[in-house]
């Protein structure tokens, strides 16, 4: 485990699955890449901005994924009051 990685003592499956579980920000490298660039997330799959690869995690991981890493932020009900006080 690594300086800032979760503790989640679940086995995703195998590292790069456990990494984007459990280290904040990480993206698996592009392996088609002569560079082993890194892929950016797209909000559905993570792509290669050079060889337009994509993962093809299982529906059921990404869904875990995004919960985690991407689930919408709630406001508080006075944040969202104000909100609607600027339009």
């Amino acid at each position: 485990m690594a300086d800032g990685d979760l503790v989640d003592p679940t086995d995703y499956g195998s590292i790069v699955r456990n990494n984007l579980m459990k280290r904040p920000f990480y993206a698996p490298y592009c392996m088609c890449c002569s560079g082993f660039n890194r892929m950016k997330w797209d909000g559905e799959q993570f792509a290669c901005l050079i060889t337009r690869e994509r993962t093809e995690f299982p529906a059921a991981f990404i869904e875990g994924y995004k919960a985690r890493w991407h689930a919408p932020v709630q406001a508080s009900a006075g944040q969202a009051d104000a909100v609607k006080g600027d339009i």
